[in-house]
């Protein structure tokens, strides 16, 4: 009786194998099959020139055309011919698991959407599981990449091929997982690239790790990739791609030029192994508040034998600086080099810890229109740049939050204004920074200076002489590096004589007074103290002791106007003045003990 209920048994198979590639080939060529694969289009839509099938779940297929929109994503795909096999039973688990699929001639496209809604009758029903399995495909010429938070569209064009693909993914927001995609691909055209020279060719190994894709946005996926990534070519960006883990810092880069990589990953970190070099006619990077462009290299790396394993550098020929978000550059000049570096480089995200270095120097620069320094300088100053340009050179780094750097700075015929007054000069600015730190902009100087030299100040009524020089020697101080600089300080004044700043308070168009007879007192020396902020700058004290000169004074210099106590002794002349609104008034001859109640000539001192 079993015999009999077995041979039956099988004679049904048999009948049903036999049927089965009948009625189905029956429905394809009808177009019955493609009625119901696009049942509902909304979601999935298949479109075939050709297609038969011997055995249930494996087809062969030509000229396959395939959609799958998902309320986040949408996926498409374009085969010539290809071969499948899709596990029939798994369907009445809600799984779709294909076991083997060949494909030749392919293009496919990745995008996220919007505006797709989803119904609670879809939200109700249970999620369906999707495996692959031995994938491969042969002739892929084009790739795109749509509409990703965070990263540019893309599109490749070329000839690829695509070894082994095992993955999973659960739908409605399950897990996704790629345990193995191994895959090459020579780019021969690419979006923003020259599309001239070598092409680009990339070779992958690579796995994902299970996680869910919609928690994750653009670039934050590749926390989850781990394998190796050569590749080498022309490349349409290198980024942008922030390389430092501290925002401040703000090193990054982006470009197109050729690249030779070789990258060994794991779970979106780079590892030891790993070097990239990128070269570009127009390579763009920032870092700290400038925005720099030109022919160059750039040049990344990952040793554990380093104190700080990662380690990026970028050399420019010939460049020009703008601040971000500016198109118009400021300086120009050659060989600028910038260095970074990391204790770790993360592809997804650099999130700040403050243990990052970063240093550029520049060998040779020009700033083409001077006016440019005006916005540092406080309006309480009184002067402004008219014209001239300048040529610069120094450097700057940072190390675990600390900065300092040298950086100098001269022009020559540079034309100012000065409190009604028009002066043209030689100017050297010597800039010495330590103890710095970046983040507050906060700075000690020391050793820094600055000297004028062929100085002419003119007015309505006068012009001085022509060879007059000063200089300004910062002993110790402190720069708040911002706009308008903040600046206090002790230091050290030496100029030819006092003519040019008497000049900048008398009435030009007085007749001589006792008072030009100091301006025949040469190399004179004093110190004073400044204390400087954009509304108002205080000199106090200020003491020149010279030849038998002498000024003790203290001031305040706002936008507008000027106001203080001046004492002033030549040989056995001597007087005490008030300056009022920038107008100094005698109040009587001597006055010493009495202007030293006022200013404090002992905070002087190198003690204080």
């Amino acid at each position: 009786m079993r015999t009999k209920r077995s041979r039956r048994s099988l004679i049904i198979l048999l009948l049903a194998l036999l049927a089965y590639p009948v009625s189905a080939n029956v429905m394809i060529l009808t177009g019955a099959a493609q009625v119901l694969a696009n049942i509902k289009p909304q979601k999935l839509t298949m479109y075939w020139e050709s297609a038969w099938t011997l055995l249930p779940g494996r087809f062969v297929v030509s000229g396959l055309e395939f959609q799958s929109t998902t309320p986040r994503n949408q996926f498409s795909l374009v085969v010539d011919t290809g071969k499948v096999s899709v596990s029939v039973f798994s369907l009445l688990s809600r799984t779709v698991a294909i076991t083997q699929a060949e494909a030749a001639g392919v293009e496919v496209r990745y995008a996220k959407v919007t505006g797709v809604s989803q119904s609670s009758s879809d939200n109700a029903k249970p999620p369906w599981t999707i495996k692959l399995d031995n994938v491969s495909a042969t002739g892929i010429r084009k790739a795109e990449i749509q509409n990703l938070t965070g990263v540019a569209d893309m599109t490749f064009l070329g000839s690829g091929t695509l070894d082994t693909l095992k993955m999973s993914i659960v739908t409605k927001g399950g897990l996704m997982q790629v345990d193995r995609a191994v895959g090459s691909m020579v780019i021969n055209n690419q979006t923003g690239a020259k599309n001239d020279g070598a092409p680009l060719q990339i070779d992958a190994d690579l796995s994902i790790a299970s996680h869910r894709p919609r928690q994750f946005k653009g670039k934050d996926k590749l926390r989850f990739f781990t394998g190796t990534v050569n590749a080498k070519g022309n490349f349409a960006s290198i980024g942008p791609v922030s390389f430092l883990p501290d925002s401040e810092l703000n090193l990054t880069t982006t470009g197109e030029g050729d690249l030779e990589a070789r990258l060994k990953i794991e779970n979106g970190e780079l590892m030891p192994g790993s070097d990239l070099t990128f070269e570009s006619e127009s390579l763009k990077t920032t870092f700290l508040q400038f925005e720099a462009t030109g022919n160059g290299t750039l040049k990344a790396s990952v040793d554990p034998e380093r104190k700080r394993p990662v380690e990026i550098q970028i050399d420019l020929d010939a460049f020009q600086i703008s601040e971000p978000g500016s198109h118009a550059p400021y300086l120009s000049g050659s060989d600028l080099n910038i260095e970074g570096e990391a204790h770790r480089l993360l592809l997804y995200s650099q999130k700040g810890d403050g243990t990052g270095a970063l240093s550029f120097n520049i060998e040779q620069g020009r700033v083409e229109d001077v006016r440019h320094y005006n916005k540092f300088i406080p309006p309480a100053a009184g002067l402004r740049f008219l014209s001239g340009s300048a040529t610069t050179h120094g450097g700057f780094s940072i190390d675990n939050g600390v900065a300092h750097g040298l950086i100098e700075i001269a022009g020559a015929d540079v034309t100012l204004s000065a409190r009604n007054r028009e002066i043209e000069a030689d100017f050297h600015l010597s800039a010495n920074l330590s103890e710095g730190d970046w983040r507050t902009r906060v700075f000690r100087l020391n050793d820094s200076s600055l000297r004028l030299d062929n100085v002419q100040v003119s007015s309505k009524a006068k012009k001085t002489d022509e060879d007059w020089w000063g200089e300004v020697e910062i002993e110790r101080g402190r720069l708040v590096w911002q706009e308008p600089f903040e600046v206090s300080a002790r230091m050290h004044l030496a100029m030819r004589d006092v003519e040019p700043l008497l000049q900048m308070f008398r009435d030009p168009e007085k007749k001589k007074s006792k008072i030009d007879d100091f301006l025949n007192v040469k190399n004179v020396e004093g110190r004073m103290l400044v204390q400087g902020r954009e509304d108002e700058i205080h000199i106090d004290p200020l003491h020149i002791d010279s030849d038998g000169l002498e000024v003790i004074s203290r001031f305040s210099l706002s936008r507008d106007t000027a106001n203080g106590v001046l004492y002033a002794k030549f040989k056995k002349v001597s007087a005490h003045f008030e300056i009022v609104d920038k107008s100094p008034r005698m109040v009587g001859f001597g006055g010493r003990k009495k202007i030293l109640q006022e200013v404090d000539l002992s905070r002087l001192d190198p003690q204080q």
